[in-house]
């Protein structure tokens, strides 16, 4: 088994390991009011997850680069639906989800995806001194309003913080990555302080205990709670002792695994989400083309964001941005999206590891061809061109 085989097939099982451990987790936090409903609601999602998984890891990411238009239009289509009342179910006075009945989707999840393809395959094209793709980070600023418009400001972050991502990885320019990302840092502070909410939530992080009865409260309760974990936990099924955690099997999910599985579950939990981003990013800077690296990139600075920032507000560290934990957390949408970006870093590391196994046959090909005798150097790009046709294409 190569490396490459290896880092992959690791990466899968990590987030495998992961769901599950949001399975047990959100047993604990509902079977004393639910049973087993519950779990077994969870166990579905994993399963089809893992399914959704599969099947992407079988799709090159050259088709994404077909199919992305149609995609992105059903994502738009689907968040204009969501906020009409009597198509979009309204929960706590937000309007994100479809009730199918069987499964409830979230458009918002889907729209992470799209906005990351959007911005990958327009900046794969860009080179400095050619016309700057504002199109399509118009199409992308869309998404994030009608996401913000749900209201959903932490799925909004997630999706900027994946076309940063992308940025990084793709070819723009320095001074262009600056201006964009004060752009986005003053849009992201105006929507955080238009609304009262989220002013009290980012107050309420500067000082909790000051208002632990109000917008403290949720910071306050999981902060006690991680407290009481110690260093092995409660143990599963004894959560919720000392606190009450409003959310505590979505955004509030790492408290529960700091109280029953002490700071050893939450080291372990914190390792496996570093392992992540590592092996993400490792598959980026070994991808065979720009737009191979750019939706690499993002896809994995969208889940490494997303875990730092539920982490970081269930220990107070950060401001609540009510943003779920990657596999843990309860919610099919994103477990599905989730996997689904799983499934495409499968793929590119695998397309990468094609392109190097042609590069080094071409090679060894060509050193021993008694035909080249001039003993002139081989140039590179002519094979990785052909490798990167027949793993998938140029970006």
């Amino acid at each position: 088994m190569g490396h490459g085989t290896s880092l992959r097939s690791n990466l899968f099982l990590a987030t495998l390991g992961l769901s599950l451990l949001g399975a047990v987790m959100v047993y604990s936090a509902t079977y004393r009011d639910y049973g087993a409903h519950y779990l077994i609601v969870r166990a579905a999602h994993i399963v089809l997850g893992v399914v959704i998984f599969a099947v992407v890891r079988k799709i090159r990411y050259t088709t994404w680069r077909r199919v992305y238009p149609a995609f992105y239009l059903a994502v738009l289509a689907a968040l204009l639906l969501v906020l009409v009342p009597g198509i979009g179910t309204e929960v706590g006075g937000a309007r994100r989800w479809f009730d199918l009945g069987f499964l409830s989707l979230q458009p918002s999840e889907f729209a992470k995806l799209a906005a990351i393809f959007v911005a990958s395959f327009a900046l794969a094209r860009y080179r400095p001194g050619r016309k700057f793709p504002v199109g399509a980070l118009a199409a992308v600023g869309l998404l994030f309003l009608l996401v913000v418009a749900e209201p959903d400001f932490g799925t909004s972050l997630v999706i900027l913080s994946g076309v940063g991502g992308v940025l990084l990885a793709s070819e723009v320019r320095t001074r262009s990555l600056v201006s964009l990302g004060a752009v986005s840092a003053v849009l992201l502070v105006g929507v955080m302080l238009l609304e009262p909410y989220r002013r009290q939530r980012f107050l309420a992080f500067l000082d909790p205990w000051s208002s632990a009865r109000g917008s403290g409260y949720q910071i306050v309760q999981s902060m006690l709670a991680i407290k009481s974990g110690n260093l092995l936990g409660a143990g599963p099924g004894a959560g919720e002792r000392v606190a009450y955690i409003p959310e505590i099997r979505t955004d509030m999910v790492f408290a529960l695994i700091g109280e029953e599985l002490g700071l050893i579950g939450m080291l372990v939990v914190i390792g496996v989400f570093v392992f992540v981003a590592l092996a993400g990013y490792r598959i980026a800077l070994g991808a065979p083309t720009t737009a191979a690296r750019c939706v690499a990139a993002g896809i994995t600075t969208m889940l490494t964001v997303q875990a730092v920032f539920n982490v970081g507000a269930a220990t107070g560290v950060l401001p609540l941005a009510g943003m779920t934990l990657p596999f843990v957390s309860y919610g099919g949408s994103s477990l599905m999206v989730s996997f689904a970006a799983v499934g495409i870093l499968y793929r590119i590391s695998e397309d990468s590891e094609r392109v190097r196994e042609v590069d080094a046959g071409a090679s060894t090909s060509e050193d021993t061809d008694s035909g080249r005798r001039d003993g002139r150097a081989r140039d590179p790009r002519a094979v990785r061109g052909r490798g990167a046709r027949r793993a998938g294409g140029h970006g």
